[in-house]
């Protein structure tokens, strides 16, 4: 296992299906640098646990009941500016990259392409902040 000089990035995932939150869990339990603190069926219990427990990260699923994905993703950014948002979706729709971003989602990835598209969010979102830039290794790669 590769070993990490600093400390983890907290990751809260956001989605409405147990199945896709415990490949989430599956996935995270077998990506180094990386710790999953936190899953919410919904975006009020996401924002909720955005507040209680402090991610780096924010993985949220577009389209939800209640507060959708962009939604709570805006609402996110607004309290918690400091936190990152990767949406997630089953969706492929022209523009909706861009309608993602002007929510405050830094990211894109689809559902049906998770394990070819997380990794690569994870890297920009890695190079993307300083603190974790300097001394994380994930996926064999100096970042």
């Amino acid at each position: 296992m590769i070993q990490s000089r600093v400390r983890h990035v907290r990751v809260l995932a956001i989605d409405d299906s147990p199945q896709f939150l415990a490949s989430l869990q599956s996935f995270f339990e077998t990506t180094p640098d990386f710790s999953l603190v936190g899953l919410a069926r919904s975006g009020d219990e996401g924002l909720e646990l955005a507040r209680r427990l402090d991610p780096d990260l924010v993985l949220m699923d577009l389209q939800m009941a209640g507060m959708n994905g962009l939604e709570a993703t805006s609402e996110i950014r607004r309290r918690f500016p400091e936190v990152a948002v990767v949406i997630i979706t089953a969706h492929q729709m022209p523009g909706l990259r861009q309608v993602c971003q002007a929510s405050g989602a830094c990211d894109l990835v689809e559902k049906s392409r998770l394990h070819q598209q997380l990794p690569s969010a994870l890297i920009r979102f890695l190079r993307s902040r300083p603190a974790f830039r300097k001394w994380s290794i994930f996926l064999g790669q100096t970042l």
